[in-house]
């Protein structure tokens, strides 16, 4: 399994939150902090299975400063909390084009 490491923000706004992934530049929301996280993190995962899909998710992550790692198994949504409402999250990747050697960027 490959991830990437990236910064996600969750912050109030009015009667909702909003979330954003600071490297990649996705951002959504929720009625609760927890939900925005959630929120984030699968909006995050749909835009690089999606770059996966087109075959660019190497050279966008690449052009970013974003690696792709290598896991045994990384879990679905996995963030840790960095500061009050300032996460490090692992996004787990669909394919991250394990038989090509230029992945290891």
């Amino acid at each position: 399994m490959h991830y990437v490491k990236v910064t996600l923000s969750v912050e109030r706004e009015g009667k909702h939150y909003v979330s954003r992934c600071s490297e990649l530049g996705t951002v959504s929301c929720g009625h609760t902090r927890e939900e925005a996280l959630q929120n984030i993190i699968e909006a995050t995962e749909l835009y690089l299975n999606t770059l996966e899909d087109l075959g660019q998710c190497a050279e966008v992550l690449k052009g970013k400063g974003l690696r792709i790692h290598a896991k045994k198994r990384a879990e679905r949504g996995a963030a840790s909390p960095l500061d009050v409402g300032l996460y490090s999250g692992e996004i787990p990747l669909q394919a991250a084009c394990p038989s090509a050697s230029g992945c290891s960027f």
